[in-house]
Parts: structure tokens; C-alpha cells; sequence
């Protein structure tokens, strides 16, 4: 076996080792039936795929930027290309990428950015630095390396800041670079989401991650996981800030990177597409044994997660997030009370992909031996799961309902049967996407259909 297959394979037994930490002791593996030595093997069913569906991003190769001057740094492979008119910029931009390679490949220990093979001058990563302000950051691919697998070099477009948005600047500039030399196959979306999260571990921060969170969160039925840049792409590192402070047991950044390591695509390309199989999802999926029930649990626990960020947290979700205060509260689509009841409210609006809905129910009027049902209905053919969240009096989560995960269930039905001593029930939703089992959610689908839900809320 050569070295990246091998890499590849132990990348993708650590994933699902770290997953089953935390996950499979409550959820046991489903074993074959004793009665005549075991169930049949499963009969292969080719999947057919749509062909004018998407298969991956668009192939990196982009034109490098002219510059007069390039600095190199004497102790870190990163160079910084700038105008005679912006050197002490540039100086600042040096130290700053200098300082994200620490944090990321000495301190972290994730591996370092791919080598581009001189193409700026040398083999070290290249930031080229801009000289408006306003600019955005620009993480760009070049073309992939020859080879069995999707890999890339790459480079930066720097915009001029201040010292703390350039050191966040070079850390995502770092972070995506890793990731083009574990699959430059996957989405510009999670190669962002990815390397925002390797800041938030590494380094203090800003107005921008701020900003980046209230995007995501004032909008939880927008995907969390798609394919192509936007503006929810860095508040989406909170898929990877869950992954690896919930489900991993492993150092800081060992379950993500292991996510892309194992995910790099063995076809490079289809025109000017890569084909991006298997994606981050399928890594996900394969290391929870192809199990729906698991995955469906373990989106939905993230969506639960996501409603206690900031100044709700409560220490048992994400509490690394604390730091976002009032810019990590989730938009609720309803706040009902009990005392109103029976509500049929319908999801508005719709719920895309990986997307989440949030509906608080305030137990503002309750009797002793006071109960509450929910029926949840949603568009076909999409899968959605549900949980329950009940609420003490402070905010806390003290209890949940769990609702069982069906294949191609169009509607499902929850109870909560002991009211007293709580404050209010949470009813989280996730839309899975995925149409049946050879079909499911894939990121490189893109744009996607977003599907409306109703809930029934009623006093039992």
C-alpha cells in the first residue's frame, strides 16, 4: 500500500474511532439475526445519478496575482507579495502568516500547506496583498497535483487591516490551504468553515466571527453545509466547533482534519468539476456504520446545540462559544405559550438542507399533571428528524424526548408527559436531505430545494 492510501485508511478509522466515543455506547450496533447463521447479504443496487447534476467545485487554477516585491520568511515556508508602497503592510502580513503557521502546524500539529512547486517564486504559501481594505479575503486553488488522489496547492489575496483581523486573515488563509493538501475536491463553503474554526481554537476573536455566527444564527433554516463561498460560510465552522467539542475525544483539529484526510477523492476531476466522492458527509455517514438513525441523531443533537450558543449557553453544548454573548442567540420561527394551545403553526420559512427550525414553547400556564403533544408534518421527499428539549426554569436543558428517526416518514409524533417544575419545551427540527439510502445528502448539490414543515402543538 503506498503512503496516501495509507494515509487515507487510517484517516478513516480514526474518524469513526473519535465518532464512537462519544456516541456508540448510546447507541449500540445492530447485530445480525442468530436464525439460520445470519441475515442474507445485501444485493448490490446500482445508484443512478442525475448526470447534469453537480459533482464537485469548480477545478482550481487561477491566475496568480502580478506583484513588484516578494518577502520571505527566514523561519516559517510563507511569503508575502506587496507593492514598494506597502512593505511595512507586507512586514505585518509576514508575521502574521508566520504566526498562523505556528499555531496551526507546530502547535496544533495539523499538516502543513502543500508545497506549489515555485509557482510564486518558491515552494512556500503565498499571500498577496491587496490594496484596499474593503477587499475580501481570497483563498484560491491552483491546479490539482498529479496523482491518485485531489490535492492542491494554493494562495491568498490579503485585503490591508489591522493587526487582529490580519492575523485572522492568515489563519484562514493557513487553515484552507490545509485543506486544498487533504481533499481539494471538497466546497469552498466547508474549506471556509473548516478554516474559521481553526481560528476560533488558535486564535482570540473579532467583530468579523461575530458577525459570522448572528449570520448563521439569526437564520438556522439555511444550510450549514453547501457547496459554494457565501456569507454563511465562516459562521458554519459551527458544524466543526460541535464535531470537535462534543463528538471527539481526540486533540483540538485531529477529527476534522482526519474528516478531510479521508474524504480525498480518488477521481480528480470530471471536465472542469472535480468529482467530490466521497464527500465530508459520506465520511460522517460511513464512520456511523451507514446507520440513518445515528446520523439523524447526531444532526439533530447539532441543531439542539446550536440553541444554546452565546449568552444561552448553559454549559453542557458548546461552551468554547460563550464568547459570542447576544450574537449567538438562534431566531426561533415561533414562540408559543401553553396557554394558547392547540397551535398549528407552519415552518416559515422553509428549511433547506442541514438546515435547523427552533420553536419555543412557553409553559406559561400549566396544571399539576399537565401534558403536551406534537404531531410534525414536512414536504416529501426529504427526510427531517425531531427532538424535544425541556427547559428548567433558568434556561437550562434538563431532559429530552427523543423522536424516533424512520426512513421516508413524512409526519411523526412526540409526547411529553410530565410538565411540572419546567419552563419551556424547545422543538428542534433538521432537514437530512436525503431522498432514500442510495440517495443521500451531498453538499456538491447545490443550490437546493428548501421544504416547509407544520407543527401541531397541543394540551393533553
Amino acid at each position: 500500500m503506498s503512503v496516501v492510501p495509507r494515509a487515507v485508511a487510517i484517516a478513516t478509522l480514526l474518524v469513526a474511532e473519535l465518532l464512537s466515543l462519544t456516541a456508540g455506547a448510546a447507541m449500540p450496533r445492530r447485530e445480525p439475526p442468530l436464525i439460520l447463521g445470519g441475515a442474507r447479504p445485501p444485493i448490490p443496487r446500482p445508484v443512478t445519478i442525475d448526470p447534469r447534476l453537480p459533482t464537485g467545485a469548480r477545478v482550481g487554477a487561477a491566475r496568480r496575482p502580478t506583484s513588484p516585491k516578494r518577502i520571505c520568511s527566514l523561519f516559517r515556508p510563507v511569503c508575502v507579495h506587496a507593492t514598494e508602497a506597502n512593505q511595512t503592510a507586507a512586514l505585518d502580513a509576514l508575521g502574521a502568516l508566520e504566526q498562523a503557521y505556528e499555531r496551526l502546524v507546530l502547535a496544533l500539529g495539523l499538516p502543513a500547506p502543500l508545497d506549489d512547486g515555485g509557482l510564486g517564486g518558491s515552494d512556500a504559501l503565498d499571500g498577496y496583498l491587496t490594496s484596499s481594505p474593503t477587499a475580501p479575503l481570497t483563498v484560491e486553488s491552483d491546479a490539482p497535483r498529479p496523482g491518485p488522489f485531489s490535492l492542491a496547492s494554493g494562495f491568498c489575496e490579503l485585503p490591508l487591516s489591522d493587526a487582529a483581523l490580519m492575523a485572522r486573515n492568515a489563519t484562514l488563509c493557513v487553515g484552507e490551504a490545509i485543506a486544498l493538501g487533504l481533499d481539494a475536491s471538497e466546497p469552498p463553503h466547508l474549506r471556509r468553515a473548516f478554516a474559521t474554526w481553526l481560528w476560533w481554537a488558535s486564535g482570540l476573536p473579532t467583530t468579523a466571527d461575530l458577525e459570522a455566527i448572528d449570520a448563521v444564527q439569526a437564520h438556522p433554516e439555511h444550510a450549514i453545509a453547501t457547496r459554494d463561498l457565501g456569507p454563511d460560510s465562516e459562521g458554519a465552522a459551527l458544524l466543526f466547533e460541535y464535531l470537535e467539542s462534543v463528538r471527539s475525544a481526540a486533540a483540538p483539529g485531529e477529527l476534522s482534519t482526519a474528516l478531510f484526510s479521508a474524504a480525498a477523492s480518488t477521481t480528480t476531476t470530471s471536465g472542469l468539476d472535480y468529482v467530490n466522492e466521497p464527500d465530508l458527509f459520506d465520511v460522517l455517514r460511513h464512520s456511523l456504520n451507514e446507520e440513518g438513525d445515528r446520523y439523524a441523531a447526531l444532526m439533530v443533537d447539532f441543531a439542539v446545540a446550536r440553541a444554546f450558543i452565546g449568552e444561552r449557553d448553559d454549559g453542557l453544548h458548546l461552551p468554547g462559544l460563550g464568547w459570542a454573548g447576544h450574537f449567538g442567540r438562534f431566531r426561533a420561527d415561533w414562540v408559543l405559550k401553553f396557554s394558547e394551545l392547540p397551535r398549528r403553526v407552519l415552518v416559515n420559512p422553509a428549511v433547506d438542507s442541514t438546515g435547523a427550525v427552533i420553536l419555543w414553547l412557553d409553559l406559561d400556564e400549566v396544571g399539576l399533571g399537565a401534558a403536551l403533544g406534537i404531531h410534525v408534518e414536512w414536504e416529501p421527499p426529504v427526510n427531517f428528524q425531531w427532538q424535544l428539549v425541556k427547559l428548567g426554569p433558568n434556561g437550562d436543558e434538563i431532559g429530552r424526548v427523543d423522536v424516533p428517526f424512520q426512513e421516508r416518514a413524512r409526519e411523526a409524533d412526540a409526547r411529553v408527559r410530565n410538565l411540572d417544575g419546567l419552563g419551556a419545551v424547545l422543538i428542534v427540527g433538521t432537514n437530512l436531505e436525503g431522498i432514500d439510502l442510495a440517495h443521500p445528502f451531498d453538499p456538491d448539490v447545490a443550490p437546493f430545494e428548501p421544504h416547509a414543515a407544520t407543527v401541531y402543538v397541543v394540551r393533553m
